[in-house]
């Protein structure tokens, strides 16, 4: 089987937007779990490549001074199976790049699934890409997501919603549990808890209640 192929798009979100999620999904891949001595499910691990996807290659400055370099762009960049999306300002999401916005509207059409964290869930709104759906984003910026994008079903009441291809998390951390959750259901059990393991992490439910990890199993 091919290798998955994930798409981040590079806007100026906050980096545990993204870092978190990429990394559940890379501590759970066959080449983390052959390094962390797990050669005996490593085969059944994920199998992915990392597209970060910019208007051009130049780094892109998030808050905190972090610089993010592109591996692609929006022309270059290939088919892919998956979408990341986020969370810039709310003030960004009033004026997203018109080249940016045709490529997540194009390739929201492309791929199995979208994936926000955060204010990411207000940027995919403004496209008008979740109206009609139940959506989450920042818990904070709920009252900002129902005033921008009025036709959205928003909801505070979990720390994420999936509707259709659609997987919107509130906060940040809520995100990494949004990705965890998605492994655990893709994945075999013994392959979610090693790659957790290794992050000493144990995600939270849509509720957030612990889920707790134990070696080669999840209760």
């Amino acid at each position: 089987m091919a290798p998955i192929q994930f798409g981040i798009i590079m806007i100026p979100f906050q980096m545990l937007d993204v870092a978190g999620p990429v990394d559940v999904l890379s501590s759970s891949s066959i080449p983390y779990l052959r390094g962390f001595n797990n050669p005996d499910i490593a085969d059944r691990g994920i199998d992915i490549e990392f597209h970060y996807i910019g208007d051009g290659l130049h780094p892109v400055t998030l808050p905190g001074s972090f610089k993010l370099q592109p591996t692609t762009t929006l022309s270059a960049c290939p088919k892919l199976d998956y979408l990341l999306i986020g969370g810039p300002s709310p003030d960004y999401t009033k004026s997203i790049p018109p080249a940016i916005a045709s490529f997540v509207r194009e390739r929201a059409n492309e791929v199995k699934t979208v994936f926000t964290t955060c204010t990411g869930g207000l940027f995919v709104s403004m496209l008008g890409l979740l109206d009609g759906l139940n959506a989450t984003t920042n818990h904070e910026a709920i009252a900002i997501a129902r005033e921008f994008a009025p036709n959205v079903k928003w909801t505070a009441e979990k720390n994420w919603i999936v509707d259709g291809k659609f997987w919107t998390a509130s906060g940040a951390c809520a995100g990494m549990d949004m990705m965890a959750h998605w492994v655990m259901e893709n994945y075999d059990k013994d392959i979610a808890e090693a790659g957790f393991a290794a992050l000493a992490y144990e995600p939270r439910d849509v509720n957030g209640k612990q889920v707790v990890l134990k070696r080669h199993a999840l209760k």
